[in-house]
């Protein structure tokens, strides 16, 4: 460890991505930390039709546009996965599994995983028939029959968005009891494109390249059934990648970091995308707040807190 960075940046999304930009175009040095895929959950969406001046265009070639303009800015850029954060006091320190790195400030961007109802079968068809986001991906699935899994309010949200675009979505859970509130559950049930099945749970998935139906079994009485779908939307809630950091800035009761307009609770430690406590998570939203952390950890960085 010898240079001290201006800012460290943890995650190599969109909103970290961003957030190296608009600090090296303000002058400051910046390390960048991805340990898996530029670009996170985008990456991985085959289709992306809602980023302003893209037009339609895959979340990996997303990605590489994004990568290649933070590269153009000549920031250091560590392909290590993060294993230790220090971000108490005026020097923070990130520790990687082949050395540790010093900065004056952090931005944390590590972004959320999907909660899976199975994983095996999930990571099979990622992106070919299984989806985490119906806003990202309702639209690939126009007049064709869908699933959903989940229970909540942003299950029966999406149901609802989904009914818009599909010829018919199949609404899954485990049980009668919903956790959503009662207005989306009286909505849901109204609406005559959307058929639901409570009592059953994800048994299997069938096809080759991609999905092609669903298998569900009963927990009342074990049966199995077939339906067939294009897609299957699980939305059973994220996990936020907050573990390094839980105990030294502060989260809610679900991992998210409590944020407000990107600040944390320590001082010199900011925040974007994902991962952060806020009402809508999409590319445009986390790009957003690349560029608000990169401009709060300026102006700490020129003395102005």
């Amino acid at each position: 460890m010898e240079e001290i960075y201006d800012c460290a940046i943890i995650g190599g999304g969109p909103a970290g991505i961003t957030a190296g930009i608009y600090l090296k175009r303000a002058g400051k040095s910046v390390v960048l930390f991805e340990g898996e895929v530029f670009g996170g959950q985008m990456a991985t969406t085959p289709k992306i039709e809602n980023y302003p001046s893209a037009g339609e265009i895959s979340g990996f070639d997303l990605s590489l546009k994004m990568l290649n303009d933070l590269k153009r800015t000549k920031a250091t850029i560590v392909e290590e996965k993060v294993i230790k954060l220090n971000l108490v006091g005026e020097v923070k320190t990130i520790k990687t599994p082949s050395g540790e790195y010093a900065a004056k400030s952090v931005i944390l961007a590590m972004g959320v995983r999907p909660r899976q109802v199975d994983k095996r079968l999930e990571d099979r068809f990622l992106g070919r028939g299984i989806s985490y986001c119906a806003t990202c991906d309702g639209n690939l699935y126009k007049n064709q029959p869908v699933c959903i899994i989940g229970g909540g309010n942003s299950a029966f949200s999406e149901a609802l968005y989904l009914a818009n675009l599909a010829s018919e979505v199949y609404l899954v859970h485990r049980s009668e009891k919903f956790r959503a509130e009662e207005s989306l559950i009286s909505s849901v049930k109204e609406n005559a494109k959307i058929k639901m099945m409570p009592n059953y749970v994800l048994d299997d998935l069938v096809g080759d390249q991609k999905v092609n139906s669903v298998k569900l079994k009963s927990v009342l009485n074990g049966e199995t059934i077939e339906i067939r779908v294009e897609c299957v939307f699980v939305s059973i809630g994220r996990v936020a990648n907050s573990e390094l950091v839980v105990g030294q800035v502060q989260v809610d009761e679900n991992g998210f970091i409590v944020s407000n307009d990107c600040l944390t609770s320590e001082a010199g430690v900011f925040v974007a995308g994902d991962i952060r406590t806020k009402a809508l998570r999409q590319i445009v939203t986390a790009t957003s707040d690349g560029a608000i952390s990169a401009n709060l950890a300026v102006k700490y960085l020129n003395g102005i807190k």
